[in-house]
């Protein structure tokens, strides 16, 4: 039965795909999201029986190939990893599902569109459940390949096309790093099987194999696909794509597969501790980086993604303190309530014709009340303020690092993005609620809330983002919950982010008050140097991306492509072969002298060699 968990959405998309004209406009619609509701409750069976009744399950497949050492077989496996992973990307891609069948009702590619969602969850469900690293990289890529194709599924827009292929690229470089980090892998270990890989790396740290190296390659397909500070640029852009795309790309499913590979990973890092304070930097970095410039953004797609780039460096950081089970818990929660304000968003764009400018807006809590509920639980599980879902995992990271003195400023990095967190949250909700309405009366006169299927993955979300952190504290944390417990008697982190957090709240409601006041010349160069995103685009498209053009054009297509193919190309070949041919049918003129001539040369010649 639970092999179906990965049949059931092959199934829906190969018959979207091919076959969605046969089935009709509502029959793909009813098809794709009854066969994700039968995937995400089966998903809940695998954790009633691996979490709940404490038991791991394995199935094998096949055997792929089988090359002497090189070998690898088709396994799934299924543990208290895989089944708090997969209750989270099957229950958000059912509701994804859900979701589309609404905004996107009209489109005339909805079928193609169902049949990529679908697809995008098979490829994870393969990331999560494979017990080898080969298989992992086939969702790996698979997710990434439908990444591209969702991004750019409106392809007659320049930008979502030059937005995918900025994801692919950025990913590319991430891939190349993990498909190194696999090769060595191979090479000192011979297996890319985990329980392998995790028994012989113990041995191999005690023969001063370079374990941190190979830490390295693995970790920089972490920051490509999780969008880490270096390769974060292509997320925000991912925002040209459908918004349903956008909360399942950066809810539940591509950005977490980095987090995940840590996790899954962790008994090799742990035996590269230098690898873990680059974890660490890495991930703080992140944090507060990708967070201040969410704080000036000014289109409602891209605050909420710089927010995903910032807890994904939360993730990330505490990972590198081996906390990886709370790690995993931020993920789940985080994946819930940032589904919900991606989806909320999306049904205030749908309201408003498409229009993401939330200072066009304003006064939208009297036009859509239930979005405007949803945005707002979103927003303060997002916070980390007592006691939605954000709390018990967000909190719990600070709490958590407060205990390592050695890593202070991750401490205070950490403190500080929360800080920046409660602020650009609420400007967010300043802007689309309480502002007046600052657009053309035009573009409120039509705006209202969605239909049924566009309010109830909304309303299941909702509950998950208040509730879920609760329940599924005990199931994931159950091994730390003394140290967590001995750690929370100290209070002193939990009133720091609480007060900050608040005082980022009073603070942002005096900025919208009195923001004349602010508008002097610094403030606004820094306005402009975060809105511009630290101008890390800049840096890439003149320092990088410029001289690679300038070098592939001077020695690829001028010395290359016009010199040395030009020369040992087919043109020349033909000509050359053409004019000795000529020249050589000149000998065979039919005259037997010549013959007789050539004849007596071959003869001689082969004495004189003999």
């Amino acid at each position: 039965m639970y092999i179906l968990i990965l049949i059931l959405p092959l199934i829906s998309s190969i018959f979207c795909g091919l076959y969605g004209r046969k089935l009709g406009y509502q029959g793909v619609k009813i098809f794709s999201c009854v066969l994700l509701m039968l995937t995400s409750l089966i998903s809940f069976l695998c954790f009633f029986e691996v979490i709940i009744l404490n038991s791991n399950i394995q199935f094998y497949l096949w055997s792929w190939f089988d090359l002497g050492l090189l070998y690898n077989n088709i396994q799934l496996q299924f543990d208290h990893i895989v089944c708090s992973m997969l209750i989270l990307v099957t229950l958000v891609s059912f509701f994804v599902h859900l979701f589309s069948t609404s905004y996107m009702d009209g489109d005339p590619h909805l079928p193609r569109f169902m049949s990529y969602l679908s697809l995008f969850t098979f490829f994870m469900i393969i990331l999560v459940t494979s017990n080898n690293l080969v298989q992992l990289f086939i969702g790996w890529e698979g997710v990434g390949l439908c990444s591209y194709l969702l991004i750019g599924f409106w392809y007659t827009r320049i930008q979502a096309n030059k937005s995918a292929i900025k994801a692919m690229i950025l990913n590319k470089v991430g891939d190349i790093g993990l498909l190194l980090g696999m090769v060595m892998i191979w090479y000192f270990i011979g297996s890319f099987d985990y329980n392998t890989i995790f028994s012989y790396s113990f041995f191999l740290s005690k023969e001063n194999i370079n374990l941190d190296l190979i830490s390295f390659l693995l970790l920089i397909g972490v920051i490509g696909k999780s969008a880490q500070i270096g390769l974060h640029t292509w997320l925000p852009d991912a925002m040209e794509g459908p918004t349903p795309v956008s909360a399942l790309i950066h809810a539940a499913t591509m950005v977490t597969a980095g987090v995940f590979l840590i996790i899954r990973m962790s008994p090799f890092f742990e035996n590269t501790p230098t690898i873990l304070i680059v974890i660490v930097l890495l991930g703080s970095l992140t944090a507060f980086f990708t967070s201040s410039i969410g704080l000036t953004q000014n289109d409602l797609k891209k605050v909420i993604a710089y927010s995903t780039c910032s807890q994904l460096g939360y993730m990330v950081m505490i990972c590198g303190f081996s906390q990886y089970n709370t790690g995993l818990f931020h993920l789940i929660n985080h994946g819930f309530f940032k589904a919900l304000l991606f989806l909320s968003a999306g049904s205030i764009i749908h309201a408003l014709t498409d229009e993401q400018d939330f200072r066009k807006m304003g006064s939208m809590n009297l036009i859509t009340p239930f979005s405007y509920i949803c945005i707002v639980i979103g927003s303060i599980s997002l916070m980390g303020l007592p006691f939605l879902t954000g709390f018990y995992s967000k909190d719990l990271i600070i709490e958590l690092i407060y205990g390592e003195h050695y890593l202070r400023f991750a401490l205070w990095l950490g403190v500080l993005s929360a800080f920046i967190t409660a602020f650009y949250s609420f400007r967010l909700i300043h802007f689309t609620f309480f502002n007046n309405p600052q657009s053309n009366i035009k573009n409120f006169s039509h705006s209202h809330e969605g239909p049924w299927n566009l309010r109830l993955p909304l309303f299941l979300l909702l509950v998950f983002s208040i509730i879920i952190g609760y329940f599924l504290e005990y199931f994931i944390l159950k091994d730390e919950l003394p140290i967590i417990i001995e750690n929370l008697n100290k209070f002193l982190p939990l009133i720091v982010s609480l007060i900050g957090s608040i005082l980022s709240l009073i603070l942002g409601f005096l900025l919208f008050k009195w923001w004349k006041l602010w508008m002097n010349s610094l403030n606004i160069k820094i306005y402009s140097f975060t809105n511009g995103a630290w101008y890390f685009d800049n840096v890439f498209n003149y320092y990088i991306t410029s001289p690679i053009i300038k070098l592939g054009l001077s020695i690829t297509y001028k010395l290359i492509d016009n010199q040395l193919l030009e020369f040992l190309g087919p043109t020349n070949v033909y000509n050359n072969f053409t004019k000795n041919s000529s020249k050589i049918s000149n000998v065979h003129s039919g005259k037997l002298s010549i013959y007789v001539l050539l004849l007596i040369i071959f003869i001689f010649f082969s004495l004189i060699k003999f």
